[in-house]
């Protein structure tokens, strides 16, 4: 159909949608849309068409409905307000049945999707997250062609909705489509005309209140149609004009396409859509291109490569089947469009992402970040309520970075923005960082990552999404877990020397074994006097009221520290530790398996998976000898991120072994014991005597262990998060014991959090009574 015959305005009909309003999603609210429904309408108008053949099917929002209102002679339109799916399909169904004419527009703005299999599908006002009903645009077009419609042989329908795809959506149900019926079909000529290419978004202009594509094609039918019959082959030329020049002053990407169908007749069906403009010649081009045919040998590899970049970076433009030339131009100019790629890539084959990256740096791609990296960091610092001074975070990474790099972030009194810190991100991004040459092949951390180290440390409230950020970006780009940790323990010392930072508060229980019988020690017969204690996390410790330290059983013991963390809770923000004190001859004291519920209750309440619970241990060298521990165990604290582990097997038992182990790497803050029960309690004191912070071992195998036994708790990893590592182990455990086969005893040891008196110097309260639950 290259253009319209003559037509009576009389004979022509439409059918106007514009979704403006989501009531069940506020969210999705596409202010502009009823606008430019109603623009459409007055085109018809004003070229003669009776306001009795258009039907408006709106959902306005405030400013649509102002227009509504101010609307001459609007009430002369078949119309519905805030329609549902089923009236949506009901205006084609059988608002179309006592119609005839020659001529049918269809006119639709509204949010789109595109589904598996290239289905664009259109989201109706009454859609909603988990409900997410919409119509099928090609199930439309079809319906369209039913031979029981009378006349409108010809149409023409214009969709002003994205084609995001629906991946990039990662909403936790798809999409509902409901089907029009199927009916016997005729030869029709449509012709139908989409505002983006699969994957992009149709840009909405705030400012001017309409969608971009609508008001291209509403200025060329205002002034280029006024007879109601545009020449289709200059409206398309005029689209692609324009979005090219669009394109050319950073305006809206999308790439609108035409589809051309003769249904039924046997002729072609047709796709128009700009052609990529003639790439200049570029050797880095050609290199990245080279790199990309070894990478993507796997075409499953390319496809998703492909889709997610598409989808990620919509500013590459480069559809769904691009050429390698035309993937490797978009990677090596287009900003973050390589990082994207990596972001699959490195899932399926890390070595040809280390040589895409390898690629990028000698090349100085744009962008070290993903996009979705870049938008989850935005993200997360938006969540900060205190942002920590500016000065001091550029300063430490500028102290690793040449000292002719002199740039500093914009100031503001009233402190750092996210704005702000998102500029040093990427100032930063320039300085990926290369191979170690102390440690060949270890991938040096990027100056990015530095900087985010240093602002988890400087940050409490968001430390932790900061370093589950940091643990991503490093495995994208191939730094490994010891060359991250000793980046974090860096910035953890740093934030330490500004002073100032308060710690976790805890709950200290001081347990001593009250019977001769330690073999019998997890036997509810087994009675034990106990201390409990509070610290806020400022250091001091303060005796938890409601105690009578008369010896009781696991379960009374479990559930004093219940109340003393229900106490702490109603007065600091953080979750506490649960430290528990022993005798070092009662460490193998089953103390994270001890219940404190009911015989009828129906959970347990088990010590070591309710809380985060760690073992510390009572002196037990001369006075001289303590003081030496605790300055070791100082020294060793801090190089609690680096990834050095001791390990001590049965032969460390045997002479000087274990001591030699563990005085070797005086960098080393673990120590995981792997010997069979015979040799296991002396090898586990001997690393507390030198000063160990971490100490870790199984408490219940009957034998020695193999070196992978260990793996799941990732002993090597920062320590932050080591004894959550252990309480979710021991959670797993519960669940499934066979997959779950180490029984993780841990002694986390720190000389600055202080541990209360000798048991048998402190004084219990008066009080004679049991505490209950």
């Amino acid at each position: 159909m290259d253009g319209l015959n003559v037509v009576d305005p009389e004979r022509i009909h439409a059918v106007v949608v514009g979704v403006e309003r989501y009531p069940r999603h506020p969210d999705w609210d596409l202010p502009g849309a009823v606008g430019d429904g109603l623009r459409f309408a007055r085109w018809l108008r004003k070229g003669g068409v009776p306001a009795s053949n258009i039907q408006l099917l709106l959902a306005p929002g405030e400013d649509g409905l102002r227009q509504l209102e101010s609307q001459a002679g609007a009430n002369e339109f078949v119309r519905c307000l805030s329609p549902s799916r089923g009236q949506l399909m009901d205006a084609f169904i059988g608002g179309l049945d006592q119609r005839t004419g020659d001529l049918l527009y269809v006119f639709w703005g509204s949010h789109g999707i595109l589904d598996h299999g290239d289905r664009r599908l259109l989201l109706c006002p009454d859609a909603s997250l988990r409900d997410k009903r919409c119509i099928d645009t090609a199930n439309l077009t079809e319906y369209l062609q039913r031979d029981d419609l009378a006349g409108f042989r010809q149409q023409v329908l214009i969709f002003d909705a994205c084609a995001t795809f629906l991946e990039h959506h990662h909403q936790p149900t798809g999409p509902a489509v409901a089907a029009f019926p199927t009916a016997p079909r005729r030869g029709v000529e449509q012709f139908v005309l989409h505002a983006a290419a699969a994957g992009q978004v149709a840009e909405n202009d705030a400012a001017m209140g309409s969608g971009v594509f609508s008001h291209v094609i509403l200025d060329w039918l205002e002034t280029q149609a006024a007879d109601l019959r545009p020449d289709l082959p200059a409206l398309i030329q005029h689209v692609k004009e324009r979005f090219g020049q669009l394109h050319s002053e950073g305006g809206a990407r999308q790439t609108p396409v035409s589809l051309h169908i003769r249904a039924m007749d046997g002729s072609e069906e047709w796709l128009a859509a700009p052609c990529p403009a003639p790439l200049p010649a570029s050797t880095e081009r050609d290199r990245i291109a080279l790199s990309l045919r070894n990478t993507f040998a796997d075409t499953e590899l390319r496809a998703r490569s492909v889709e997610h970049l598409v989808s990620a970076c919509p500013d590459a433009r480069i559809g769904q089947h691009p050429s390698d030339e035309q993937l490797a131009h978009a990677l090596h100019t287009v900003q973050r469009a390589l990082a994207a790629v990596v972001e699959v890539v490195h899932l399926h084959d890390r070595k040809a992402a280390n040589e895409l990256l390898a690629l990028a740096r000698s090349l100085g791609v744009p962008g070290l970040l993903s996009p979705l990296e870049y938008g989850s960091l935005r993200e997360v610092l938006g969540g900060v309520l205190t942002l920590p001074p500016m000065p001091h975070l550029v300063a430490a990474v500028r102290a690793a970075l040449p000292a002719e790099r002199t740039w500093l972030p914009p100031t503001d009194p009233h402190g750092p923005t996210v704005d702000q810190i998102m500029a040093c991100v990427e100032h930063f991004e320039d300085y990926p960082g290369g191979q170690s040459m102390v440690r060949p092949g270890r991938q040096l951390v990027p100056a990015v990552v530095r900087f985010t180290e240093l602002l988890a440390a400087a940050t409490p409230d968001a430390q932790s999404k900061l370093h589950e950020w940091g643990d991503r970006v490093a495995r994208r780009l191939g730094v490994d877990d010891g060359g991250l940790a000793e980046r974090r323990a860096d910035a953890m010392i740093w934030a330490d020397s500004l002073g100032g930072t308060d710690r976790r508060p805890r709950v200290v229980a001081q347990v001593h074994v009250e019977t001769s019988d330690s073999a019998a020690a997890g036997d509810e017969g087994t009675h034990f006097a106990s201390v409990i204690w509070l610290d806020t996390g400022a250091g001091e410790l303060m005796q938890a009221p409601d105690q009578s330290g008369a010896p009781t059983r696991p379960r009374e013991v479990v559930r004093l520290i219940e109340a003393a963390v229900h106490r702490l809770a109603a007065i600091t923000d953080l979750p506490p530790v649960v430290e528990i004190v022993l005798q070092p001859d009662a460490l193998q004291l089953p103390v994270d398996s001890w219940d404190g519920s009911d015989d009828d209750d129906l959970l347990p309440c088990l010590l070591g998976v309710e809380w985060e619970t760690v073992l510390r241990c009572f002196p037990s060298a001369s006075p001289e000898r303590e003081k030496q521990r605790l300055a070791e165990l100082r020294r060793r604290w801090s190089g609690r991120y680096n990834d050095t582990v001791v390990y001590l097997d049965d032969r460390h038992a045997e002479g000087y072994a274990a001591y030699g182990a563990l005085k070797e790497d005086v960098d080393a803050a673990r120590a995981v014991v792997r010997a069979g029960p015979s040799h296991r309690d002396r090898l586990v004191r001997a690393a507390l005597l030198l000063g160990y912070p971490v100490v870790l071992w199984d408490r219940e195998a009957s034998g020695p262990v193999p070196n992978a036994h260990f793996s799941p708790l990732r002993p090597g990893a920062p320590v932050d998060r080591l004894s959550w590592r252990v309480r979710d182990y021991r959670a797993g455990a519960c669940r499934d014991p066979v997959a779950h086969p180490v029984r993780p005893a841990l002694v986390l040891e720190d000389a600055d959090r202080p541990l209360p008196p000798v048991l048998a110097l402190t004084e219990p309260p008066a009080s004679d009574e049991a505490s209950s639950r």
